[in-house]
C-alpha cells in the first residue's frame, strides 16, 4: 500500500461490477471515494465535494467523459485525471494528452495498473494541483467549477473573475503570503494593480464571505485564512 494522504477520487463509472471492485480497492488502499455511475452525479459530487483526482469510465450512457473533464480544463480547474476505456482509437487518445491526461487506461486493466496510475496522480496533487470544491470557515465554502462561494445556508454568491482568480491563487498557496507583485500578475495580468483597487477586491471577497478570511501583511502581501 502506498501512501494516498488521504485524498478523494470521484470515480465515475457505469460498470457496476467494476465500480464495486475498484471502490474496494481505492479504499483499502487509503482513499476516499465519491463513486457514481452517471456524469449528471458525477457533476453534482464535483462541485460539492472536495475532489484531488477524478477516475472516469469514458463509454458512459449519453454521456462523454472527455467532455467533462475538457469543461473542467476550460475552467482551469487541472485536478489529475485517469480515464479508463476498451477504446483504443487514435483521435481519443489524441485528445485525452491534450486534456492533460494522467493516464489512459485500457480495459481490462490489473489493479496494479491502477495503484500505479493513482500513485502518479497522487504525486501531482501533492506537487501544488489545485483541487476542486475547497471548504472555508463557518460553514462557507468555494466552488471553482462556478466561480461561486457557498454560503452555510445553500446560498450560491457569484465571484467577479479578479475575485475568482485572487480566491483561487491564496487557496493554492494556502501556506504562503502572497505578494503584491505577485497577485498584479496573476490577477491583474496585463493590466495595472493599484493597493486601493486590490484592497477593494479584497472587501468585496470578505464582504461575500466572512471578515477575517483573507489576511493582510503589511508592505508584503495578503494570505487566507481557513
Amino acid at each position: 500500500m502506498f501512501t494516498s494522504h488521504k485524498l478523494t477520487v470521484l470515480f465515475v463509472e457505469s460498470n457496476t461490477v467494476l465500480r464495486e471492485k475498484y471502490s474496494i480497492l481505492m479504499a483499502d488502499n487509503g482513499f476516499q471515494v465519491l463513486k457514481t455511475d452517471n456524469m449528471t452525479t458525477g457533476c453534482d459530487l464535483f462541485r460539492t465535494h472536495k475532489v484531488d483526482i477524478l477516475l472516469v469510465d469514458l463509454e458512459l450512457p449519453n454521456n462523454d467523459g472527455l467532455e467533462f473533464i475538457r469543461c473542467l480544463r476550460d475552467k482551469e480547474i487541472d485536478a489529475p485525471a485517469i480515464i479508463a476505456t476498451a477504446n483504443t482509437d487514435k483521435t481519443t487518445l489524441l485528445d485525452a494528452i491534450n486534456l492533460e491526461i494522467t493516464r489512459y487506461l485500457i480495459k481490462p486493466f490489473t489493479n496494479n495498473v491502477l495503484l500505479e496510475a493513482l500513485h502518479l496522480a497522487v504525486k501531482k496533487v501533492l506537487n501544488g494541483h489545485f483541487t476542486t470544491f475547497t471548504a472555508l470557515h463557518d460553514g462557507f465554502s468555494y466552488d471553482p467549477i462556478n466561480k461561486c462561494v457557498n454560503t452555510p445556508d445553500g446560498t450560491a454568491i457569484q465571484l467577479s473573475k479578479k475575485e475568482s482568480l485572487l480566491l483561487e491563487l491564496l487557496i493554492k498557496n494556502r501556506k504562503q503570503i502572497i505578494s503584491y507583485s505577485d497577485i498584479e500578475e496573476i490577477v491583474w495580468q496585463d493590466t495595472m494593480m493599484s493597493l486601493d483597487t486590490l484592497r477593494t477586491l479584497v472587501r468585496g471577497i470578505r464582504k461575500k464571505t466572512y471578515p477575517n478570511i483573507i489576511s493582510n501583511h503589511n508592505g508584503i502581501g495578503y494570505k487566507i485564512d481557513f
